[in-house]
């Protein structure tokens, strides 16, 4: 069986990135972001709970080719007292038929130039210890293997 991923697909529109700023936008937003997180039931909830999210910050940037989103980071700016002032990275993924094409590497660059106008020291983000792939892209996008984390699941639908 072959590890090797198939080449991504070409786009019919040159890819834009830009911020998902609407219900419409972030119901487009859908496709993709269930790819990481599976667990959404559906578009509905998805809008309803990055919405929600919104007044602490959070914010979708996407890659779109016209009408079609490629990949997407959810992200907010944060301060603790472990960082300082960062942007804490939520979610970041591209489209399976995408992965390969630098839309990822795009995104974090973004997010980057974001931390930086935001005036933020760190950008971090979390990913599962077992997610190789995750773990050797973030390598080589130059993010730091820092931080252990550890989760206490409190309900059964919470358990990872």
């Amino acid at each position: 069986m072959s590890t090797q991923q198939a080449a991504p697909l070409a786009v019919k529109e040159p890819v834009v990135l830009r911020h998902a700023t609407c219900r419409d936008e972030l119901t487009a937003c859908f496709p993709v972001v269930t790819q990481l997180r599976p667990r959404l039931k559906d578009a509905a909830e998805w809008v309803d709970r990055a919405t929600a999210m919104a007044p602490a910050g959070y914010r979708v940037l996407a890659a779109w080719s016209g009408d079609t989103v490629l990949a997407i980071a959810g992200y907010r700016v944060m301060e603790n007292l472990i960082h300082g002032r960062f942007l804490y990275v939520d979610d970041l993924v591209t489209a399976h038929s995408h992965r390969g094409s630098g839309l990822g590497a795009s995104l974090l660059t973004e997010l980057t130039s974001v931390a930086i106008n935001e005036n933020c020291r760190r950008l971090v983000l979390d990913t599962a210890a077992v997610n190789a792939n995750a773990r050797r892209f973030y390598k080589r996008e130059g993010l730091i293997d820092a931080v252990v984390g550890f989760v206490k699941p409190l309900r059964e639908d919470a358990v990872l």
